[in-house]
C-alpha cells in the first residue's frame, strides 16, 4: 500500500473507508496496526473478524490505539539510523493516522524523524513476514497536507457521500495516482454502500452521536423540478424518435393502381365464373305441351302432345302443380300447358 491519502469532508466516508478497506484487512492478514482513529475498538474489530469474516482468532493481528499526542512524541516512528531506539511504530506495521493536517499540514514543519520515515518507510521490514511499513493518512483535503509529504503519496482516495442524489447510505470513492487530484491522474471510481456492521468498530464525528441534516433541500438534485421536467422531455423525445423510426422502416402497404385494376379484373372473373357455374333454369319446350292426365291401376300419367298431334306419356312424378299451373321437365326442357308450338290456323284460301 505504501503511503496513501484518504480525503473528503467530515461524514463523507473516509474514516469508514480506512476502517473497512485498510484496517480490517490488515488485522485479518495478521499485521500489527497502529491508529489514532477516534473510538477505534480492538475487541470489536477482532469479534467482527471472527464472527463475520470467520477468521481464526489466533491468526489476527494486534491493533494498537494511540492518541494524537502520541504521534507528536519523540520515537513515534522507527529510525534506521538508531535501531536500538524503541518506537511506538514497529517495522512492518500499518499506520493509519486520522486528521493528518494536525501533524503535517502546510503550516507545520515536518520533523526530520518523521520525514525520514516517510521517505524510507519501505526499509522498515518485519523480520518474520518480510512486510514493510505502510501508511494511511486521513485528511479533508489533499492540499492541506505538506508538500513534502504530498510528494511521496502513492494513491489519493477522494470520498464523497451521495447526498445530492438522495442516497445517504452510499458514497463514491475516486482514485488518483500521486498526491494531485487531476483528470490526468484519475485511476477509477467506485460506489460503495455503508455496512452497518462497520460503524460499531469505531466512532465517527461527535463520538458517533452526530446527526447530519441538510440545511438546504436544494442540495438534493432529486428534489429539483427542472431535473424531472428535463427527464420527462428527453424520455418523450426518445419515445417519439422510436415511433418515427418504426413507422419509417415499417411503412403501411398501399395498393397501387395496377394492383387495383388487377384486383377488379380478378373479381369480375370470379363473378363470371360464379354465374357460369350457377345452375341454369331449363327453357320452355318448343315441341311438347301438357295435353291431359289419366290414371291406370292407381298410377297417374301425364299426356304430352306435340305440334303434329303425336302423343307422349310421362309419369306424373316428373310434374308438379295441377291445372294450368302444371309444370315438368322433359328432355331437359320445361313442359307446361302452354309450351310447344300451337298448330297454325287455316284461313280461307290456304292449302293444306
Amino acid at each position: 500500500m505504501a503511503i496513501n491519502a484518504y480525503t473528503g469532508l467530515m461524514g463523507s466516508g473516509k474514516s469508514y473507508e480506512v476502517v473497512s478497506s485498510v484496517i480490517v484487512p490488515a488485522v485479518l492478514a495478521g499485521r500489527r496496526v497502529v491508529t489514532n482513529v477516534d473510538g477505534i475498538n480492538a475487541d470489536a474489530i477482532h469479534a467482527y473478524c471472527t464472527d463475520v469474516k470467520k477468521a481464526d482468532p489466533t491468526t489476527l493481528g494486534p491493533l494498537i490505539p494511540i492518541s494524537n499526542a502520541d504521534v507528536l512524541k519523540a520515537g513515534f516512528f522507527p529510525d534506521e539510523t538508531r535501531p536500538d531506539l524503541d518506537s511506538i511504530v514497529k517495522a512492518g506495521d500499518l499506520v493509519a493516522i486520522d486528521e493528518a493536517w494536525e501533524f503535517w499540514s502546510v503550516s507545520h514543519k515536518i520533523s526530520p524523524e518523521h520525514m525520514r520515515f516517510f521517505r524510507m518507510h519501505r526499509h522498515y521490514v518485519h523480520l518474520e513476514t518480510g512486510v514493510s511499513c505502510d501508511v494511511a493518512l486521513m485528511i479533508q483535503s489533499i492540499t492541506d497536507l505538506h508538500r513534502q509529504l504530498r510528494s511521496v503519496i502513492e494513491v489519493t482516495f477522494v470520498t464523497k457521500k451521495l447526498k445530492e442524489l438522495g442516497l445517504g447510505n452510499r458514497y463514491r470513492v475516486e482514485m488518483f495516482g500521486g498526491g494531485r487530484i487531476t483528470k490526468a491522474a484519475r485511476l477509477g471510481t467506485t460506489t460503495t454502500t455503508y455496512d452497518k456492521a462497520i460503524f460499531p468498530l469505531y466512532q465517527s464525528y461527535a463520538g458517533g452521536k452526530g446527526k447530519e441534516r441538510a440545511i438546504d433541500s436544494r442540495q438534493n438534485m432529486l428534489r429539483n423540478p427542472k431535473l424531472w421536467v428535463t427527464a420527462v422531455f428527453f424520455v418523450g423525445c426518445w419515445i417519439g424518435v422510436g415511433v418515427f423510426l418504426w413507422r419509417f422502416f415499417h411503412p403501411k402497404t398501399e395498393a397501387s393502381p395496377s394492383n387495383t385494376v388487377e384486383s377488379n379484373a380478378n373479381l369480375s372473373a370470379l363473378a363470371n365464373t360464379a354465374l357460369e357455374s350457377a345452375p341454369r333454369l331449363p327453357q320452355l319446350s318448343e315441341r311438347w305441351r301438357v295435353a291431359g292426365r289419366y290414371s291406370v291401376a292407381g298410377k297417374r300419367y301425364v299426356v304430352l302432345s306435340d305440334n303434329a298431334g303425336r302423343l307422349r306419356v310421362e309419369p306424373s312424378s316428373a310434374f308438379r302443380n295441377s291445372g294450368l299451373g302444371i309444370i315438368g321437365e322433359v328432355d331437359g326442357q320445361q313442359v307446361t300447358a302452354w309450351s310447344g308450338q300451337k298448330p297454325a290456323s287455316q284461313l280461307f284460301g290456304e292449302s293444306r
